[in-house]
């Protein structure tokens, strides 16, 4: 039995890595078309060049350079910024208004304290009152919140940060100052509210070593892509940092930022999971055949959720697919719905890469999502629907 196991390892293991060394570079229009090659530049005025064409970069949903090599990134902490952006970081410091920190492949980073919505020393713990406190869009407070690790629980503290070198953190609580060790100075969620959606920026840049920037593409001459991130915060990436590139567009609506009109989850015999937006239903990264996706939901079979159709939109397109979590375990069926009416239904396997679907959801206002279990149940079936969007297509 082990020996099975091992094989089926070995197997798994050759043809990931054949399939991770022949994945063409693409990009991936608002309609779900295909384009094969590589990018080789971005104009100033958002024209995309691949091969002999050029693209509207706002006609586009996704860009997807060379297969990358990972880098494994050695910083537990984050650098959380007022437009959504999430940089990986180590040796974070406070320093004359702005905060510093180096960032895996980026280096050092310079930004003001005001674009900065929080800081995390630690690795992420789900759920406690510090993400609460991060993803509330609206400021709560007129000043910051401090996390203290102690325990099980995460002590919080109101103040004002002071100082942040690489030993304590000092902040100033009813006009007195107060010094916390770093190493249990778990994080601080700022003042600064984070921009609603319609102010953030239209791309997110997936890189290396698992930083997300929210940014506008200013330009790409073949080997460094200029950003704007917030006012007055710009760099420059290496175009080999970058994974993908999601790309939003006034055509197009992600479900994972719609709120709902109904959910219901019905599990046969797996444990009762609450689906998840942009991540799997085990909450991980949306991993599918190798590709990881920034976008999306995470269903378990017996998950159904209605979106309302506000655009209004006229097609609904993902890339749908069991997680690569599974190891190639799990069998479901992937259903959309408008209203009473089925508008698709598709099965899938684990091991399966994802597959591209386009639903017409013309004179739906409601649109539901399901996934039924398959042969096995819903045993392993942590079903993705990948860069799930509406859209309001050119027709």
């Amino acid at each position: 039995m082990v020996l099975t196991a091992f094989t089926w390892a070995l197997v798994s293991y050759v043809l990931g890595v054949f399939s991770y060394a022949n994945e063409e570079p693409r990009v991936i229009t608002l309609e779900g078309e295909v384009v094969e090659g590589k990018v080789e530049s971005i104009s100033s005025g958002g024209l995309v060049r691949i091969k002999d064409l050029e693209l509207p970069l706002d006609g586009l949903r996704s860009i997807i350079p060379d297969k990358r090599s990972e880098v494994t990134d050695h910083s537990e902490g984050k650098v959380i910024l007022i437009c959504g952006s999430e940089f990986s970081a180590s040796q974070i410091r406070l320093i004359d208004e702005a905060i510093v920190f180096n960032s895996p492949g980026i280096g050092n980073v310079e930004v003001p304290i005001d674009a900065v919505r929080a800081l995390r020393f630690g690795k992420l713990r789900r759920g406690s009152r510090f993400q609460k406190g991060l993803l509330n869009w609206e400021a709560t407070k007129e000043v910051d919140s401090i996390f203290i690790s102690g325990g099980s629980e995460l002590q919080e503290v109101d103040g004002l940060i002071e100082e942040i070198d690489g030993n304590f953190l000092v902040f100033d609580r009813d006009q007195k100052l107060q010094t916390v060790p770093l190493n249990r100075a778990y994080g601080v969620v700022l003042a600064s509210p984070l921009l609603k959606e319609n102010e953030r920026p239209a791309c997110v840049l997936s890189l290396i070593g698992g930083t997300r920037i929210k940014a506008d593409i200013e330009a790409f001459d073949g080997k460094m892509i200029e950003i704007n991130l917030v006012e007055d915060v710009n760099m420059k990436v290496s175009w080999e940092l970058v994974k993908r590139i999601g790309l939003k567009s006034a055509r197009l609506e992600y479900l994972s930022d719609l709120d709902v009109l109904k959910e219901v989850i019905r599990p046969v015999i797996a444990f009762k999971r609450p689906w998840q937006r942009d991540l799997t239903v085990t909450g991980l990264p949306i991993k599918i055949k190798d590709q990881i996706y920034d976008r999306g939901l995470g269903f378990s079979s017996g998950t159904y959720v209605t979106f309302p159709n506000e655009g209004p939109y006229d097609l609904f397109i993902a890339e749908i697919g069991i997680d690569d979590d599974t190891l190639g375990r799990g069998d479901c069926e992937f259903v959309v719905r408008g209203g009473s009416q089925e508008l698709f239904r598709k099965r899938v396997r684990g091991g399966d890469p994802a597959q591209l679907i386009k639903v017409d959801i013309t004179g739906h206002d409601q649109v539901t999502l399901e996934v039924d279990p398959g042969e096995d149940l819903d045993i392993a079936d942590h079903a993705d629907w990948a860069d799930a969007c509406f859209l309001q297509t050119s027709k």
